[in-house]
Order: structure tokens, then sequence, then C-alpha cells
């Protein structure tokens, strides 16, 4: 690690709330800020062979929930990174021995090649530059590394204005564009299951607690009218899925993924 910022100690500067940083959204979600908990990463946990105590970093960590997790139920070296000051603050007092730390996905505070595997549940979407954030995920993983990654994207393809800004909406993008993301960033898909149920759960939950989309949304414009944004995002139907990638070696062609294949409509 090249000197991150830990959490920690009595000083906590915090900005102005982001989306994620919201009881408005964490009500429905509770401590995991994503569609599904837990559920997604257990999934993927039955797919991947980390040997115990193995290093994984958990990109968007938040209050540590899955650091957390694979550090007390899978024995492994897990840390965690975000940029929310926020979020950091409660993680550290809630796992005061749990590495957090705080920085961005884009720019990792790790030597190159010093990761079994990297976890990022509804985070590649938020940040501002996804291809230069997938190299960097690359190159922190050691060869053969595993990447756990779940997300939003786009099933409607079009340019949907008034979308909700610091939200993982704003930045998600067809099935198609982000598989070719990984391919071009040196990583073979061995595995995408479309999740949107647990998108549809979560709306369910929103709306119980709002009302509806539309109050949920206005909760986060001046003029409490969130109409706009539900039409925005009707526009581009949004799913979610659960993807694991895997670092290639430079003389291994990335796996290409039939687009067709283990998803739902």
């Amino acid at each position: 690690m090249n000197n991150p910022s830990l959490t920690g100690g009595s000083a906590c500067p915090l900005g102005a709330p982001r989306f994620y940083e919201t009881d408005a959204l964490r009500q429905a979600t509770g401590d995991n800020l994503r569609p599904g908990g837990l559920e997604l990463l257990r999934e993927a946990l039955q797919q991947v062979d980390w040997p115990s105590e193995a290093r994984v970093l958990d990109i968007g960590c938040g209050i540590g929930t899955t650091a957390a997790h694979l550090r007390k139920d899978h024995g492994l070296r897990a840390m965690g990174i975000d940029l929310s000051a926020h979020l950091l603050c409660e993680g550290a007092g809630r796992h005061p021995k749990l590495p957090l730390v705080r920085g961005r996905a884009e720019n990792l505070p790790f030597a190159d090649e010093s990761l079994a595997g990297l976890t990022c549940e509804c985070v590649l979407s938020l940040v501002n530059n996804p291809q230069r954030t997938l190299g960097e995920f690359r190159r922190v993983l050691t060869p053969n590394g595993y990447l756990i990654l779940s997300d939003l994207y786009r099933r409607q393809e079009n340019s949907a204005t008034g979308l909700p800004e610091n939200c993982c909406l704003a930045g998600a993008v067809t099935r198609k564009q982000f598989l070719g993301w990984l391919h071009e960033a040196g990583f073979s898909v061995r595995l995408w299951r479309d999740r949107s149920h647990l998108l549809a759960e979560l709306a369910a939950r929103l709306v119980l607690l709002h009302g509806s989309m539309s109050s949920f949304w206005g909760r986060f414009t001046d003029d409490g009218d969130g109409r706009a944004m539900q039409q925005a995002v009707q526009a581009i139907r949004p799913g979610y899925f659960l993807l694991i990638a895997q670092k290639s070696s430079p003389s291994h062609k990335p796996l290409a993924i039939n687009f067709n294949q283990r998803t739902q409509p």
C-alpha cells in the first residue's frame, strides 16, 4: 500500500451528502447500500477459489460490511476502500480493526499485482472514467486474479437526460458496452447473470417507504418534484447483474461471452 489515508480518530470531515450516503436510500437497502445485500456476493464466492488468507479489496466498501464478511466468514485478508469520509467514519466505529482506506477506484493505493481479488458492487457506474478504472483493477490483481462485480446496466440503449447525479443510474451502460470494456482491459468474463429481480425488489421497498418512485427521486430535487427523474429512469429500463471476471495473461485472449446466454429478459 502506498501510504493510504486510514479511517479512525475523532476528525470526520463531511461534505454535502451523496445519493448513496442518504437515509432515503439506506432505509430500503440496509447497510449494504445495494440491491440484494450480501446475496450476490455469496453466490459469486461459490464460483471463486480464493485460498485462505488471500488479500482481497472491496472497492466502494461503504461502512465495511462486505470486507468484514470476507474476513469473518471466509478467512480472507479483506480490506475496503471508499471515497466517502462519512461512511468510512461510521465503518471505523463499527469495525475498529478492519483496514478501511479513503481513496478513488481509478487510483488505487496498492502495488502492482498485490491483490488476489477485488469485489466491486454497484460502484463502477459511479466513477468518472470506468475504462481507466478497469485498467487499474487489472494492474493491482495478481495473475489470474478474480474480480467480482455487480452493478446496474441499461436494457434500453438511449441517451436519456434527467438522471439523478451521484447514483449508479447516471453511469449505467448496456451489457454489450460493459463487456467490451472488460475485454479491452484484459479480463476474461467467467460468469454473467442477470439479477434484475433484486432491483425490482428494492424499487418495491422504496415505494412502500416513500409512496412512489417519483416521491423518492423528489428527495434529490430542489422543488421536490421527481417525475422527470422517474421518467428518465424508465426510459433506460435499468437491469442489475452479477459478473465474475479473471485477469487474463498477456498471451491469453480474453474469453468471448455469448450475450444471449445466462441472462433473463
